[in-house]
């Protein structure tokens, strides 16, 4: 795919492009969504798409990346910053619902199809997954040298706060709960009274 536009506006556009093609996969399911259904979708012709990707398995690599670019930014980066593991953790488990919330389920529940992804692009999604995956851990593992935890093993504790979080976009659309702020306090204080020595 080309190199994504660095001006807002294409910034905006490639942001509409990957919303909106990962909304139809997950409707249709790879499988069920051909090149012609994309580029409709996106308000391009075939022959305007295929300028940007190279295959239906090429989009659903960018928006993949784009999500894991999402991650990056808007939870992993922001939570380092905090020195505190307690606290880390908490603002990890904090922005990535909020991240669910304020970008849709779409990307979230389009992950399980990275199988359709050649072995080079399944490598590269895995890596960055297991990134994620290590920074939520390396957060446990210093809380339990703080004597902060229960006697947990943090490889399976890690495990199911992330598949908590993955599930919330199983069962959230817009409007499911009255109050998203609510959700997400409960989704932390939940994870947190799970692990945390009483």
């Amino acid at each position: 795919m080309a190199k994504p536009k660095a001006t807002p506006e294409g910034r905006a556009r490639n942001e509409e492009v990957y919303r909106t093609a990962a909304q139809l996969m997950v409707q249709k399911g790879y499988g069920g969504t051909s090149m012609g259904d994309l580029a409709k979708a996106v308000g391009m012709t075939k022959a305007g798409l295929y300028h940007h990707i190279s295959s239906k398995q090429d989009m659903l690599f960018q928006i993949l990346q784009h999500a894991l670019d999402g991650l990056q930014r808007m939870v992993i980066e922001p939570a380092k910053r905090l020195k505190d593991p307690e606290e880390r953790l908490r603002e990890t488990i904090r922005l990535n619902v909020l991240g669910i919330i304020d970008q849709g389920p779409k990307f979230t529940l389009l992950f399980p199809e990275r199988h359709h992804l050649n072995q080079a692009q399944q490598e590269v999604v895995a890596k960055r997954i297991q990134h994620y995956r290590t920074f939520v851990r390396d957060a446990l593992r210093e809380m339990a040298n703080q004597g902060k935890l229960r006697d947990l093993d943090i490889n399976i504790a890690q495990g199911h706060i992330l598949q908590t979080i993955v599930g919330i976009a199983r069962w959230y659309t817009e409007g499911t709960v009255d109050d998203e702020a609510h959700l997400v306090e409960q989704t932390v204080d939940y994870h947190m009274s799970a692990i945390l020595k009483r």
